[in-house]
């Protein structure tokens, strides 16, 4: 198996978690006896976030290293890259992380298996939070690129379902590693919007929130990725009040993801803080990496054929809910999980996340007829 996320650049961090979390994942299978009687050999390397040297590192890990299983979590322009080398070379791709709508709709192959909240469920899971709430007055912020995009897309058609009558007060998109949002920010505030909703990520997610306290944003902002151990501290009391969605969060209040932070914390404990417990991707890509384990052992064996036959309607349970891999697009479906910033946290002495609410599967799922996938009709 290989894993490719960005290990150098601006957006290293986000590597690090998620390769963080698939080595928890494989030392805990392989000290349990691995797969099938055999230990997991994982390859961790840097996409460097460009689709073409993604597409190379893969291609070369199949070749020389007999690869059976290639994995991102980084970006839907490196999942698009990936999946067609999947697609060629006859792998499993496992995406625990890369959101866009296209990978699982236009652009799905057979090959490739998402782990993650699509952007429709992601925006659908922020809708349905925000429907329940006195805002009317929306403003979209978002990476331009196919996410970015996505996640604007999908917040509108969700909002029109859950809300009928919320405005859109502006719209506006901005580079991937962009160091100044300050024009950006000083635009919603201008627009009198209640909400800011925005799929920014890594450092962009880092400078939107930086900036706008200092700039005195007062719109509420809703987004999948604020729940950053390494953001909130430089953020402090401005993080308050703000929300964050996902499919799985640490403040998930049931005995099975307790032992999980346990188990976690007691390994990570002597790591910089942002890694004591498994935040965001890190969480996420330890279940996807079990999940695809149970996979495995179902298929009895890594054959990819087999691996696509046993896992299409295979069900899974994480500590957030039961999930079920739907076999015509290969989409995770899963209850969403958000969460609202607070003063206080019993997992950290900064503002941090209070208890998950579970958003019901039915108010997340995208309708297969809706994917853009011509095997969902």
């Amino acid at each position: 198996m290989v894993a490719l996320d960005p290990l150098s650049g601006v957006m290293k961090d986000i590597g690090d978690r998620y390769h963080l979390g698939i080595k928890f994942a494989v030392e805990e299978i392989n000290t349990a006896g691995g797969l099938l009687g055999r230990p997991i050999k994982m390859f961790l390397d840097d996409s460097q976030l460009k689709p073409d040297i993604a597409a190379r590192k893969a291609s070369r890990y199949i070749t020389e290293e007999k690869v059976e299983f290639i994995m991102t979590g980084t970006g839907t322009h490196i999942g698009k890259a990936m999946g067609q080398v999947a697609e060629k070379e006859k792998v499993i791709m496992l995406n625990y992380g890369a959101a866009g709508d296209i990978l699982t709709g236009k652009d799905f192959t057979p090959y490739h298996f998402r782990v993650a909240l699509s952007t429709g469920q992601q925006s659908g899971a922020l809708a349905a939070y925000f429907a329940g709430t006195p805002y009317r007055k929306y403003y979209i912020l978002c990476q331009d690129y196919a996410f970015g995009h996505d996640v604007a897309d999908a917040f509108k058609k969700a909002m029109n379902k859950f809300k009928p009558g919320w405005q859109l007060a502006g719209e506006d998109y901005h580079p991937l590693g962009a160091k100044d949002l300050g024009p950006y920010i000083s635009k919603v505030i201008a627009s009198g919007a209640e909400v800011l909703i925005t799929g920014n990520w890594g450092a962009d997610i880092l400078v939107l929130l930086k900036q706008g306290a200092g700039l005195g944003l007062k719109a509420k902002i809703g987004n999948y990725f604020l729940s950053d151990p390494v953001a909130l501290p430089a953020i402090g009391d401005a993080a308050i009040g703000h929300v964050t969605a996902d499919s799985y969060l640490i403040t998930i209040d049931n005995p099975d993801n307790k032992k999980f932070l346990q188990e976690w914390y007691t390994k990570h404990k002597g790591l910089d803080i942002g890694f004591w417990y498994p935040n965001l991707s890190m969480g996420r890509c330890y279940y996807a990496i079990q999940w695809l384990a149970e996979v495995i052992k179902k298929a009895g064996g890594t054959d990819a054929d087999k691996i696509i036959k046993a896992w299409e309607g295979m069900s899974f349970n994480p500590p957030w809910g039961k999930v079920t891999m739907r076999a015509c697009d290969h989409q995770m479906i899963t209850p969403g999980v958000a969460a609202v910033c607070q003063s206080k946290s019993e997992f950290y002495a900064f503002p941090y996340f209070g208890k998950a609410i579970i958003i019901p599967e039915e108010e997340v799922t995208v309708p297969p007829a809706e994917t853009g996938n011509p095997r969902c009709k």
